[in-house]
Order: structure tokens, then C-alpha cells, then sequence
């Protein structure tokens, strides 16, 4: 084994997840969380090359839901590492679950193919029985309205990359409706373990699920708080006093009632104005999107500003889940 296979070997058996699942971002301990960026860090080498770390290894993707950024991302992520991937993006269509199997049996079938599974889907207690049933590791590739935990994974290494540290950062995750954005209530709970103060912003009819908020803050020795009901003008004089803005994203009503949805999200629109006011005072506010976005959701002046991260946490979700695929199948 050479030296460099020797050094990744030690980060992955510091990270010590090998043959585990990842389904909520709570799977890993402070610890290994900085383990794993740790790691990351080493593989970003590789973001636009490849290696053969994980030479005949096999990666499933399972997505019961549509995605292109979690789906790509991990594709990508296993063949710079040698893996392969066989992929089924819509298998309500094209798969066995067409003919009513159940998700017991295809997980238990895919597992004999597959070395890992990465399974996005729309139900968590689907999800949760199908991961029951697999006989190999599964990692959550976002399930129901619950968690997408890689996605705030590769958020909290951008962070991480970008201000050196997580502890202390002024962090407010905004959305109109806080009850389906999945990703923020992973985002919350990796940012408060890690030692942020975490402020969530939301219409009040549509605050973040109490068993969120209540496990957050009897978990963690954290600064937790929520805001509710703010109009633009006063949202963008509370944005001035942070450092990340984190925007999970929803789902918007369809039919009568997405005019009024889009006046709610113009609540909580980002003004790039804000933000270069700001740093012409040496305040960098930062930005950041899970994406996709709908217009009228941000200024897209941000997008090509230095307040911008969205973009760079897809090339840095590579190497991210380079870190964590290769920390759970080991070396």
C-alpha cells in the first residue's frame, strides 16, 4: 500500500463508519463529523480527476423522487473514486415496484448487486422499512419531509471550507414554510451541534415541526431561536446581523394558491443591496441555496457576487460524498 493509500486509509478509520448506514445527519458524532471534512478535504484532489480508491465497488441509486444535483453528485462522486453506479431514477415506471412489489423485496434485491444504496424517497416510513430490509449500507438520499442529511452535510463542509469553523457563526435558516423543508431541519441540527446560533425564520402558520425544535434543543447546548412573520424591509435588517443566510428551498402550491405563496416568499427575499452594504462596511454576509429556486425567491445579483456559495457547494458536494461513500465501504 502506497503512502498516500495509507494516509486516506487513517482518515477513514478516524471517521470509524465503515459498513454503517447514514440516515439522519445525528448518525455521526462531532467528531467524526470533522473527521469526515477532514477527509473530504484530501479527496477534493480528485473533483475533476479520478482514482481507484474504490475499484469494483457498486453504488445503487434508488430515486423514487426526482433529483438532479443528489443524484449527478453522487454518481459523480463514486466513479472519480473507480466505483460504478447502476442507477433507477424513476422506478414507479421502469422498475418491479411498477408491478406492486414492495419496497422490502426491491431493497432486499438490490442488495445483492449493490455494495452501498443511496435511496431518495418520498415517504420516510417507506423509506425507513426499505432500509430495514436492505443487506447492505443505505444512506438517506432525502426521505419524506424529514431529512435530507447529505445535502446538509455538503452545506456545513462548504461552511467549513469557507470561514475555517462553524462554532460562533450567526446562521439563520429562512423559508416561508418550514414544516416540509427537509433539508433545513438537517441543516439545523448539524449547525447547532456544531456550536452555531441558529436563528429560523418562517411564516408562523408554517413553523418548523415542534419535534424538530424540541430535539435541537434538548440534544444540544445550543442557541436556538425562531422569527416569524417578518416583511422585506425588516427580514433584510435582520439578515445584516449574520453571517450565512441558508435557503432550504420548498415546495410551493400549485393552483390558487401559489400567487399567494409568491407574497409570502417576497417576504423573505435577500436584497443584494443588503449584503454589499454590509461588506462595504467589512461585514461579508454569505449566501447559500439547496436549489432549485424559484424566481422571485433571491436577488440573483448574489449569484455573481463573493456573497454567492451555492454554486460552489455543488463542486465541494463531490468531494463530500466521495468522503462519506469511501467512509462507509472502507479501505
Amino acid at each position: 500500500m502506497s503512502e498516500y493509500m495509507r494516509s486516506i486509509k487513517g482518515m477513514v478509520d478516524a471517521v470509524d463508519h465503515v459498513g454503517k448506514n447514514f440516515i439522519s445527519i445525528n448518525d455521526l458524532t462531532d467528531d467524526q463529523l470533522y473527521n469526515l471534512f477532514e477527509l473530504a478535504k484530501c479527496l477534493e484532489l480528485f473533483n475533476r480527476s479520478s482514482t481507484d480508491l474504490l475499484k469494483d465497488n457498486m453504488l445503487a441509486l434508488l430515486f423514487f423522487q426526482p433529483s438532479t444535483r443528489t443524484r449527478m453528485s453522487f454518481q459523480t462522486a463514486m466513479e472519480r473514486l473507480g466505483g460504478h453506479t447502476i442507477v433507477e431514477a424513476n422506478p414507479k415506471v421502469t422498475s418491479s415496484v411498477a408491478k406492486e412489489e414492495s419496497i422490502e423485496d426491491t431493497m432486499r434485491c438490490v442488495s445483492q448487486y449493490a455494495n452501498l444504496i443511496v435511496l431518495r424517497h418520498y415517504d420516510a416510513d417507506e423509506a425507513r422499512r426499505g432500509a430495514e430490509a436492505a443487506t447492505c449500507p443505505i444512506i438517506n438520499g432525502g426521505w419524506g419531509h424529514w431529512e435530507h442529511p447529505t445535502q446538509a452535510l455538503l452545506d456545513l463542509y462548504t461552511m467549513w471550507r469557507r470561514f475555517g469553523r462553524i462554532e460562533g457563526l450567526n446562521v439563520a435558516v429562512v423559508s416561508p414554510d418550514m414544516i416540509e423543508a427537509r433539508t433545513g431541519h438537517s441543516m439545523a441540527y448539524g449547525l447547532a451541534r456544531l456550536g452555531a446560533k441558529v436563528t429560523i425564520c418562517s411564516d408562523s402558520d408554517r413553523r418548523t415541526p415542534e419535534e424538530v425544535t424540541k430535539r435541537i434543543r434538548s440534544d444540544f447546548n445550543c442557541e436556538l431561536s425562531e422569527e416569524f412573520d417578518f416583511e422585506q424591509d425588516s427580514f433584510n435588517d435582520f439578515v445584516r446581523s449574520q453571517d450565512l443566510i441558508y435557503l432550504p428551498g420548498c415546495s410551493a402550491p400549485a393552483g390558487a394558491k401559489a400567487e399567494e405563496f409568491k407574497t409570502l416568499m417576497d417576504r423573505y427575499l435577500v436584497r443584494y443591496d443588503t449584503l454589499h452594504e454590509e461588506a462595504e462596511k467589512g461585514h461579508q454576509i454569505y449566501v447559500t441555496h439547496t436549489l432549485p429556486r424559484r424566481a422571485g425567491e433571491m436577488d440573483l445579483r448574489i449569484d455573481d457576487s463573493p456573497h454567492q456559495l451555492y454554486f460552489r457547494a455543488i463542486l465541494q458536494s463531490v468531494s463530500i460524498r466521495m468522503a462519506l461513500i469511501t467512509a462507509i465501504l472502507g479501505l
